[in-house]
C-alpha cells in the first residue's frame, strides 16, 4: 500500500507558535486601545480655572460739588504752590508763594520736591532700623510692579509712570530693610541739604499767601464752583445737575490763586435713568470707577435720590469722605457706577453640564481620567458664566453651611468640549 501524503491542513501547531499568535494578538489589541484613547483625549479639549469679577454697572457723567472758598491775592508775581493738591491746611497755613520771577519760581518748585524727597529718606531710616521678617510679599508687590510698569511702557500709556515707579523703588526698599539691611542715607540726606539751602540762598525777595480758612488745598480755579448749591445738594433735580454738566465756566478773576474745601466731605452727582436704579438706596454704599481717569476706584454713600415722572429721570448724589491729589481736581467725568459684583470661578459656557442626578458642573481633569465636580452659579453671561467654589446646606436649626467637597476650585483643568464625557473616563 502507498502512504498517504500529509497534507498542511493536518499539520499541528506547536505550543509556542499558539502562544506567540495570542501574545501578537493581544498587543496589538493593547496598542489599538491606547491609540484609541489617545486619540480620544486628543480631542478634548480644556481649559483652567481662573479667579475673576464680573460687574454690572451704570455709565454717567459724574460733576463733583465741594464747599469751595476761592483764595485771592492781588500782589500779582509768578504763583507757586507750597503744598500739594488735596493736602488738608489749617487757617493762616502758608499755601502758596509769589515770586518776582519765573528763575525764582523754579527754585521754589525744586525745594519742595527736595522737602518729599528728605520726608521720604525719613521714613525708610526708621523702617530700616525694624526687625528682619518675611519677605515673600514684598516679592509679589515687586513682582506686580515690575508688570505694571512693563505693561504700561508696552501700552505707550506713561500718565502713572513716575507713580508706578515709586511703588516698584518702595517694595524693593521694604524688602531690603526685612531682610535686616541697614540702610545708610546719610550721603543723599546731605546732598538733598545742600541743594535746599543753596536754592534756598538764591531765591529773590517772596510773599507767602496764607490759607483763607481750614480745609484741603486746592491750586487755581475752574469757574464751577457755584454751578450747583453745595448747601442744598439733598434736593439737587435732574435737571438742575443736567444744566451744570452741561454748563460753561465762569470768569476766573486774575487774582484767583487757589481754593480751600471746607469741611471733611463732597459730593458726586449724576443724572440717570430712573428704571436703571432700583439697586439704590439713600445711605447704601456703592464703588465708582473711573475707567478713563487715573483716579482710584472710590467708596462713596448714596445721598440722595431725586426722581421726576415726567422726564423719567432721577439726579442721584453721593457723598464723598476721601481726597487727594486726583480727586481735588475733578469736576466732571466719565463714571460707572457698579450696581453688583460677582467674584468667583471663570468657566466657559460650553463646560456647563447636567449629570444623572440633576447637579450641575463640569468635568474636571483628575490624574489619567475626568471628574465631575459641582459648580455654583452666580453670573451667567453670553459666553461663560461666574461659580462659586462651594454650595451651601440647611442646618437643623435653619443656619446654613457651607459645602466645599465636590466642588470646582480655581486652577481646576476642566473640560470645554470633547467625545462620550463621562465620569471616570480614563484619557491619559
Amino acid at each position: 500500500m502507498k502512504e498517504k501524503k500529509k497534507t498542511k491542513n493536518s499539520r499541528k501547531i506547536s505550543p509556542k507558535t499558539l502562544i506567540a499568535a495570542v501574545v501578537g494578538i493581544f498587543a496589538v489589541v493593547f496598542i489599538g486601545s491606547q491609540a484609541y484613547i489617545i486619540g480620544e483625549s486628543r480631542e478634548i479639549k480644556t481649559e483652567v480655572t481662573v479667579r475673576d469679577t464680573v460687574q454690572k454697572t451704570i455709565a454717567v457723567q459724574m460733576f463733583a460739588v465741594r464747599d469751595e472758598q476761592v483764595i485771592t491775592y492781588e500782589g500779582g508775581g509768578n504763583i507757586v504752590s507750597a503744598v500739594h493738591d488735596g493736602t488738608r491746611v489749617a487757617k493762616d497755613e502758608t499755601v502758596a508763594y509769589s515770586l518776582p520771577d519765573s528763575a525764582s519760581a523754579g527754585s521754589i518748585m525744586r525745594m519742595r520736591e527736595i522737602k518729599d524727597e528728605l520726608e521720604y529718606y525719613s521714613e525708610l531710616q526708621k523702617k530700616s532700623s525694624t526687625v528682619a521678617g518675611d519677605t515673600s510679599s514684598y516679592d509679589n508687590r515687586i513682582t506686580e510692579d515690575l508688570c505694571t510698569y512693563g505693561k504700561m511702557i508696552a501700552s505707550g500709556n506713561f500718565t502713572d509712570k513716575e507713580e508706578v515707579k515709586d511703588e516698584l523703588r518702595d517694595a524693593v526698599t521694604a524688602k531690603q530693610t526685612a531682610t535686616g539691611t541697614e540702610l545708610d542715607l546719610s550721603q543723599e540726606v546731605a546732598a538733598l541739604e545742600n541743594e535746599y539751602s543753596a536754592l534756598a540762598s538764591a531765591v529773590s525777595s517772596y510773599s507767602e499767601i496764607k490759607s483763607q480758612g481750614t480745609g484741603y488745598y486746592i491750586s487755581g480755579s475752574d469757574g464751577y464752583e457755584t454751578a450747583l448749591d453745595y448747601e442744598k445738594a439733598d434736593s439737587w433735580t435732574a435737571s438742575e445737575v443736567e444744566k451744570a454738566l452741561n454748563s460753561q465756566p465762569q470768569e476766573v478773576s486774575k487774582n484767583s490763586v487757589g481754593r480751600i474745601v471746607h469741611g471733611y466731605f463732597w459730593y458726586l452727582a449724576a443724572v440717570v435713568d430712573t428704571n436703571k436704579i432700583n439697586g439704590l438706596k439713600e445711605g447704601s454704599v456703592k464703588t465708582i470707577v473711573f475707567p478713563d481717569s487715573s483716579i482710584d476706584n472710590l467708596k462713596a454713600t448714596v445721598y440722595s435720590i431725586r426722581s421726576d415722572g415726567e422726564t423719567g429721570k432721577s439726579a442721584v448724589v453721593f457723598k464723598c469722605t476721601v481726597m487727594n491729589d486726583d480727586l481735588a481736581l475733578l469736576r466732571t467725568q466719565q463714571a460707572l457706577i457698579v450696581m453688583e459684583e460677582y467674584t468667583g470661578c471663570r468657566i466657559d459656557n460650553n463646560a456647563v453640564r447636567v449629570n444623572d442626578e440633576n447637579k450641575t458642573g463640569v468635568y474636571v481633569v483628575s490624574g489619567s481620567q475626568l471628574e465631575f465636580k459641582y459648580i455654583n452659579i452666580i453670573y451667567s453671561g453670553k459666553d461663560y458664566s461666574i461659580a462659586l467654589t462651594y454650595g451651601t446646606e440647611t442646618n437643623e436649626d435653619g443656619s446654613q453651611r457651607k459645602i466645599t467637597k465636590g466642588y470646582i476650585k480655581v486652577f481646576d483643568e476642566y473640560v470645554i468640549s470633547g467625545n462620550d464625557i463621562y465620569d471616570g473616563k480614563i484619557i491619559r
